[in-house]
């Protein structure tokens, strides 16, 4: 962080600047809070130096981000940029250049921003070290110059160790080593560089380098003045270490008309829109001013307007470039650089290629032509590094820019920049310039939908906005409706010789056999992003198999690859008109029961992950698709390894969604409906993930009643009802679970029944309906412990402990809890033994034995937050702090209260929510605070009413009333109580026992904190 802000220091960086810098594209969800705390540690830090600063270092606030106030000279970068400036205004003879500018690299110690990781820091890093090179070459010539070779041999020696592909450096150290004495070492130094750039790079020496070779070999090369006359100038004929190399002589420019080749660029697009920080920064990289030639890579899918940007950018720079700026389009084959080098020197006027047979003429050709000139090449569709490489720039002056799918790494001194998608607004605005404002006014819904359907790829919205300009009488929305058809998109999108299936198929069509079959699967699977797993179960192969074919999908830009450093897990993505063009390839090539055995093949694997994942939840309702014939018999591949699992599901779920809903549309009922129901106890409901639920379940209830699968459609039905349990929308989840019992009672599946009754007895018990739920859950108890289903077993065993306590047989409800709490340790099933000592810890605390309450209540929470259940924690954090009020400890427990209430309200959790909203009301009352008890005691009942749970609104009703009592208001906590007590009443519960005694208690306990005034009495509170 301090870094982003000390690059820039004296000016703003935006917040967002900030975290790119920081984070790249994997920030933390509270990015930008993280950034508040490093700042807040950083002025922390900064100000503890202040007492020894005369000017303090500080960090400010701007209006759109941060920036690091300090002087200049304090920050080593600037200071160096300043001495290299006040150098640069010397001339070359000038005695105090050399010390400016040796000042200025005795700056310079080590890697710039040594240790960052990141794109930004990589950028940055890489064109420090440039500038440092420059500064370290203009220091070399000015010392030379001044007569002083010694002391540049030694450090230009350090820098070629680190950069022996530097030509400029080793100019500058060939002539310090030649005018030192040393002109053995001075051409051992050229054979060894020459031997580097033809086995690392595969080409010669430039033109500056071989002339100064020969001048020293010829012992021509003449002395700057202050040494023509310190010391002589070694001559051919003193002994050499080395034999010299032969004088190799090159072609000399072709004889050309005035004006050269001039601007031989394709015309430029008024209408280009988006890539304004990538033109930016492109801009930079291609300035002339370089002591090596610079080169850029333009890398992306296809459409996504490289081209485009190349010749926008080469029009900009036309005027840096005065000589010519050369566009040449290259075969696409990629594997003959004689081929591209012969297209670039017919667009520099070259017309004596058929006289230079060897690649090696030709190269010598291109750098006669470009040495001492400016030109600007333009490189278009490349293939690959290899005939790319030859072509970069010997020496200064020129530049080159090349637009290719494939990122071309080893293209030596390379600046890439990835070409991005529009954004959405850039999008409007492309159509906008094509097809006039006006008509994109009129119809601004269609425009967003054709945008969001275009997805960002330029060569897309160019095809749909020629179609509209050129039907000036036809609808936006019309087009916009017949693109809505998937299926069909890709046909709308041509026109004039422009296809998004066109640039998407020469891709597809240089995949090897095994690469195209991976990427028609994956089109056909239709999920948004997926990681190696998934591709191996789509292809029955290994996750190494899938991992190589991933990777020629990405270099050939049909999948892009997405790393998610939090979970350690890479995923790629797939553009969605990418998607399409790969169903369509699936559907046409592909057989149907191919196809359908790679889905079935996905399933698989994911249910199985989900098993390894199941959380073992404490509710009533077991996994279903173990004991039900859901299983797909199809081989699954091997699995993420353990470590990455935790975070597995976090990154996987929106995919496996989609897998769901596509087995579904596919009638693969069995298959949606083990996944779906897998992921419930995996996933879903851990992280109360409604919505992913709610769809898997949706898709697979309508593929199980399609096909006539009753069972899928019982477990389907338990699955939406645990839900809507979980959702506290407890009247559909009764309606749901008494579905599902019909259903596996009409297919004659005990186990499934027994199941279903256990649910529907939970949602019963928890409403206050105890009476009705405990034969439910009696009967689902004695099935599952007869069939073996130990776990649910539990879970029903629980339930009626949790009933009788409530109906106040409290002896029983803990001999009940008691054998659940047994059970689920035997079990290992963690969440299910906490909860049952919580249970047990409310029977203590409803008796009034708060010491047993207490040490039961801590055993329950300290075994939740070992399992790292959050919401789970808020239950039992819950109990416990209500124990310490009651015991008269009310500081304590106030903190823990608050802090579970944040975590329901953020997990959804609206039942949590209101019990705890509750319970702190009871502590404001405890505490002697009734004003703020009404205040929370209200919302509380509010959400009870919301949720139409009786029970709860009428326990928060009965304590409503004791908060009206202490504050005087007699007559409203009678007509409170008498409400609340008629609810007890129908439900049973044992407060309808305690009802008679609330009068006399809540006098008792007012009047012991001074609560109620003279006027009122016992009698009057009766």
């Amino acid at each position: 962080m301090f870094a982003a802000l000390a690059v820039d220091a004296g000016r703003s960086v935006p917040i967002e600047a900030l975290v790119d810098r920081v984070w790249d594209e994997t920030p933390p969800a509270d990015a930008r809070g993280v950034l508040y705390t490093y700042l807040t540690r950083i002025r922390r830090i900064l100000a503890t130096a202040r007492s020894a600063e005369t000017v303090p270092i500080t960090v400010g606030r701007s209006q759109t981000g941060y920036l690091l106030a300090a002087d200049p000279d304090r920050v080593d970068l600037y200071r160096l940029r300043r001495l290299a400036e006040q150098a640069q205004g010397l001339p070359a003879e000038h005695p105090d250049r050399p010390a400016l500018l040796g000042a200025a690299i005795d700056l310079w110690r080590g890697e710039p921003l040594d240790g960052l990781p990141g794109d930004w820091a990589s950028r940055v890093r890489e064109g420090l070290r440039q500038q440092l090179t420059r500064v370290l070459l203009d220091w070399a010539d000015s010392e030379i110059t001044n007569g002083r070779p010694g002391p540049v041999t030694e450090r230009l020696t350090l820098a070629m160790d680190r950069s022996p592909l530097i030509e400029p450096l080793a100019l500058s150290l060939m002539r310090a080593l030649y005018f030192n004495g040393r002109r053995a070492e001075a051409l051992e130094l050229y054979a060894r560089t020459r031997a580097r750039l033809a086995d690392d790079l595969g080409i010669d020496p430039g033109a500056d380098l071989q002339d100064l070779h020969r001048e020293i070999l010829r012992g021509t090369l003449r002395p700057p003045a202050a040494l023509a006359t310190a010391a002589p100038t070694p001559s051919p004929a003193q002994p050499s270490a080395v034999v010299p190399t032969p004088v190799e002589t090159e072609p000399e420019p072709p004889q050309r008309t005035s004006g050269g080749p001039g601007c031989q660029l394709p015309a430029d697009l008024p209408d280009h829109v988006g890539c304004e920080s990538e033109i930016a920064r492109a801009l930079i990289v291609l300035q002339p001013e370089s002591t090596a030639a610079p080169v850029l890579i333009l890398s992306g899918l296809g459409g996504v307007g490289k081209t485009a940007l190349s010749i926008r950018l080469a029009y900009l720079l036309r005027h840096a470039y005065p000589d010519g700026q050369i566009f040449v389009t290259l075969s696409g084959r990629g594997r003959d650089p004689g081929e591209a080098i012969d297209r670039v020197l017919r667009a520099l006027g070259a017309t004596n290629i058929h006289q230079l047979p060897t690649l090696a003429d030709k190269l010598g050709q291109y750098r006669a032509m470009l040495s001492g000139r400016r030109f600007l090449i333009v490189l278009d569709s490349a293939v690959s590094a290899e005939e790319v490489r030859p072509l970069v720039p010997g020496g200064p002056g020129s530049a080159l820019i090349v637009s290719s799918r494939a990122r071309l790494t080893t293209v030596p001194g390379a600046e890439h920049i990835e070409v991005p998608l529009l954004e959405q607004t850039d999008s409007v605005h492309l159509l906008n310039r094509i097809i006039g404002p006006h008509r994109v006014a009129a119809e601004p819904e269609a425009t967003d939908a054709l945008v969001e359907m275009c997805a960002g790829l330029p060569l897309a919205l160019r095809i749909v906005g020629a179609r509209i300009a050129a039907r000036p009488h036809r609808r936006i929305a019309r087009l916009a409706e017949r693109m809505r058809d998937e299926r069909g998109r890709l046909d709308e999108m041509a026109a004039d010789g422009l296809a998004v299936r066109v640039s998407v198929g020469v891709g597809y069509q240089a995949l090897d056999p095994a690469a195209r079959r991976a990427f028609r699967l994956l089109g056909f699977l239709g999920v948004p992003s997926f990681a190696e797993w998934l591709v191996a179960a789509l292809i029955g192969g290994s996750v190494d198999d899938a991992e190589e074919l991933l990777e020629q999908l990405a270099d050939a830009r049909l999948v892009t690859a997405l790393p998610d450093p939090t979970h350690r897990l890479l995923r790629y993505h797939m553009h969605d008109l990418v998607r399409l063009f790969a169903w369509e390839r699936a559907v046409e090539e592909d057989a149907d029961e191919a196809l359908r055995a790679a889905v079935a093949r996905v399933l698989a694997t994911a249910t199985e992950l989900g098993e390894r994942l199941n959380q073992r939840q404490p509710y009533a309702v077991p996994p279903l698709y173990r004991q039900t014939p859901l299983s797909v018999d199809v081989p699954t591949v091997p699995l993420p390894a353990d470590h990455q699992l935790p975070g597995w599901l976090e990154v996987e779920a929106s995919t496996l969604i989609v897998a769901v809903e596509r087995a579904a549309e596919l009638g693969m009922d069995v298959a949606a409906c083990a996944l779906a129901d897998a992921l419930v106890y995996a996933s879903f409901a851990v992280r109360n993930d409604f919505v992913g639920w709610g769809r898997t379940h949706a898709a697979a209830s309508a593929a199980a009643r399609a096909a006539g699968n009753a069972v899928g459609e019982a477990v389907i039905a338990c699955g939406i009802a645990l839900l809507r349990y979980k959702e506290d929308r407890f009247v559909e989840a009764e309606q749901n679970f008494r579905s599902a019992i019909e259903l596996f009672e009409a297919a004659g599946h005990e186990h499934g029944s027994a199941a279903a009754r256990s649910g529907l007895g939970a949602v019963l018990r928890e409403v206050g309906r105890h009476r009705e739920a405990v034969p439910l859950l009696t009967a689902a108890a004695d099935v599952l412990n007869r069939i073996g289903g130990d776990n649910a077993a539990a879970h029903a065993t629980y339930g009626i402990g949790h009933c009788l306590r409530e109906l106040g047989d409290d002896d029983e409800a803990v001999r009940l809890i008691g054998r659940a709490m047994e059970a689920y340790r035997a079990l290992g099933h963690v969440r299910g033994e906490a909860i049952a000592a919580r249970g047990i810890g409310l029977v203590h605390r409803a008796r009034g034995e708060l010491d047993d309450a207490q040490r039961w209540s801590v055993r329950a929470h300290e075994l939740i937050v070992a399992s790292g259940d959050e919401l789970l924690a808020c239950y039992t954090e819950q109990a416990l702090a209500k124990v310490w009020f009651r015991q008269g400890d009310v500081g304590r427990a106030l903190a823990p209260l608050e802090r579970s209430l944040a975590t329901c309200r953020r997990l959804n959790d609206r039942f949590g929510t209101a019990l705890v909203q509750r319970t702190v009301g009871e502590l404001h009352l405890a505490a002697g605070r009734p004003e703020a008890a009404l205040e929370a005691l209200r919302l509380a009942h509010d959400g009870w009413v919301e949720l139409h749970h009786d029970l709860g609104a009428a326990r928060t009703l009965r304590d409503l009333g004791a908060a009206h009592a202490a504050m005087g208001d007699v007559a409203l906590a009678h007509r409170v109580w008498e409400t609340a007590a008629a609810t007890f009443r129908r439900l049973g519960t044992r407060e309808a026992r305690e009802a008679p005694g609330w009068h006399e208690r809540w006098w008792c306990e007012c009047a012991a904190t001074s609560l109620v005034g003279p006027t009122v009495t016992g009698a009057q509170l009766v």
